[in-house]
This record gives structure tokens, sequence and C-alpha cells, in this order.
């Protein structure tokens, strides 16, 4: 694989998890304190970030480094280690409040594929 392609997914994969948030560019440039002509320019592939601005893109995003460059197949794993990452700091009360919560959520996912 090629420089250009390289950038290429590497912007794809930053335009996907942006928009998984909601965010427009303008949003995520605020986020990264970045320019948002220039992250336009990083998700098209027209430019190959620097590894320091990488790593500010994702502090923005509110990933790691390394799960940018995750493999859909792998993101779910890294989205479980997240999960408890985020329960380990909560108290035994709020971490049960949580988990019913999720058990409502994953309710309402089996209704909507019947």
């Amino acid at each position: 694989m090629d420089s250009k392609e390289t950038a290429r997914r590497i912007g794809a994969k930053i335009r996907q998890l942006r928009k998984a948030k909601g965010w427009s560019l303008e949003k995520l440039a605020l986020e990264s304190d970045m320019n948002a002509t220039f992250l336009g320019h990083v998700e098209r592939g027209l430019r190959c970030p620097t590894v320091y601005t990488l790593q500010r893109i994702c502090d923005g995003l509110g990933i790691t480094l390394a799960e940018l460059f995750l493999e859909s197949s792998d993101t779910a794993d890294a989205s479980m280690r997240h999960v408890t990452e985020v329960m380990s700091t909560l108290t035994p009360a709020q971490a049960r409040r949580v988990a019913a919560l999720v058990d409502d959520a994953v309710s309402l996912l089996h209704e909507d594929s019947i």
C-alpha cells in the first residue's frame, strides 16, 4: 500500500468516526484545536498528517491513536474495553443503573429487528 492509499484510508476512518458522533467537520476542528479546511483535506486523503496531528484528532474524537488504526472487527473489542474502563470508575450503585440502561437498550434493539 502506498502513502496516498494510506492517507486515504486514515482520512476515511476519521470521517467515519466523526460522522458516527454526529459531528460536523467544524465541531471536530474545534474539539481538536485544528483548522477545518485542513481536517477536510485529511479526511479526503489529500494531506498525510503527522503522528502528532493524528493524536490531536484522536483526542478530539475521544479515542486512542491505536483505535484509529483498528479494523472494524477490532472496534468491538475496543468498545468493550472502553465500557469496562468507564464502569470501573463508577460506584456499585451507579454501575447497576448503567447495566440496567444497557439491558433496556439491548431489548429495544431486539424489538427493532423483529
